[in-house]
């Protein structure tokens, strides 16, 4: 009987212009008679899980910013933020890079640069996850603990920005996130620690449990599940490690599959 399934957001649970499946309510309701809970797990914060979520967070849980927050029912259930002097050597790496955008994500705000360069293409992706932003004189004056820093760039961040950043790994993590995005934030910590952490508090097994995902930050869910599907459009070292493939997030391949698990229980 699975008690739980997991999905990522961004390329998975959400369709490519960003929205969530006409009938999410409705499997959710499903899940509800079912005694199952839904959980989205994310590289965005609280607020940007919320943004398309709305007022179903009450029902979810929300595993965001890569395992660092985990929020059931609104009630908080783990939250972990890297030691913040580690975080000065990032930001100070961040500024020789004149087209990257550094977003320093606190539980409830998101902290830029005065000096970012805000085009348009830059506040239609940052709206994507941020419904709004702080601007900062100095980004290394924290004004509350940063639970993690985003990294954005558009011209291949993978291949032209981590390289750079990859000398910080080991007492934190930097891990591609996206096409654009490098997420930094605690060592040990990932979407699956965040899952086992939701586990822990329900008191849900591996067995119980199901995961979906598309990008390189989900493959850690796969050892806190019985089953791991990679969307037809993930990344292909997901789907080598995921236990399954399904249809692409264009088919709303994540809440088929999980409508089918509950029919079946």
């Amino acid at each position: 009987m699975i008690k739980l399934a997991v999905s990522d957001m961004d390329g998975c649970l959400l369709d490519p212009e960003g929205k969530l499946p006409d009938d999410f309510h409705e499997v959710l309701d499903l899940m509800e008679e079912k005694n199952c809970i839904f959980a989205a797990a994310s590289g965005r914060g609280q607020t940007g899980i919320r943004m398309p979520i709305q007022d179903d967070m009450k029902k979810i849980a929300a595993i965001s910013d890569n395992g660092s927050f985990v929020v059931y029912q609104g009630k908080k259930l783990f939250l972990t933020a890297p030691e913040q002097s580690l975080l000065l050597p990032v930001i100070a790496e961040a500024k020789k890079h004149p087209n990257l955008i550094p977003v320093l994500c606190a539980a409830d705000n998101a902290y830029l640069s005065k000096d970012s360069v805000l085009d348009e293409r830059t506040i239609d992706e940052l709206h994507k996850y941020y419904p709004s932003w702080i601007l900062l004189d100095d980004l290394t004056g924290f004004p509350e603990p940063i639970i993690k820093i985003a990294l954005l760039y558009f011209d291949d961040i993978e291949k032209n920005i981590y390289p750079y950043f990859a000398q910080f790994n080991g007492p934190i993590t930097v891990k591609v996130t996206a096409y654009v995005w490098i997420d930094i934030f605690n060592p040990n910590i990932s979407k699956g620690t965040g899952i086992h952490e939701l586990q822990k508090a329900l008191g849900i097994r591996r067995e119980e449990t199901i995961v979906f995902g598309d990008y390189l930050n989900d493959i850690s869910m796969k050892d806190y599940a019985e089953h791991s599907f990679a969307v037809a459009n993930a990344h292909p070292d997901v789907k080598e490690a995921f236990t399954d493939i399904i249809g692409s997030n264009s088919e709303n391949s994540v809440l088929h599959t999980i409508r089918k698990y509950m029919q079946q229980q």
